[in-house]
């Protein structure tokens, strides 16, 4: 649906996949892991992922260790 109405808008379809999440900590732990763990990034030693709030205008970092790489 936000594909359709971005083509709809812009022309053009987005290649990219739109995800939802109800776990935004949860998530960034996520996509941290996959990053760290994916055979093409050469350097994983300083992948950081950040939360933005943007009521209060405040980031705050993802932590790693209890992410779990999915598919």
């Amino acid at each position: 649906m936000i594909k359709e109405g971005i083509r709809k808008e812009t022309g053009l379809k987005p290649e990219w996949a739109a995800e939802s999440f109800s776990d935004i900590a949860s998530d960034v732990r996520q996509s941290i892991a996959r990053i760290k763990a994916s055979a093409v990034i050469p350097h994983t030693d300083a992948v950081r992922g950040f939360i933005f709030d943007v009521a209060t205008g405040l980031a705050e970092e993802g932590k790693c260790q209890q992410a779990q790489v999915s598919e």
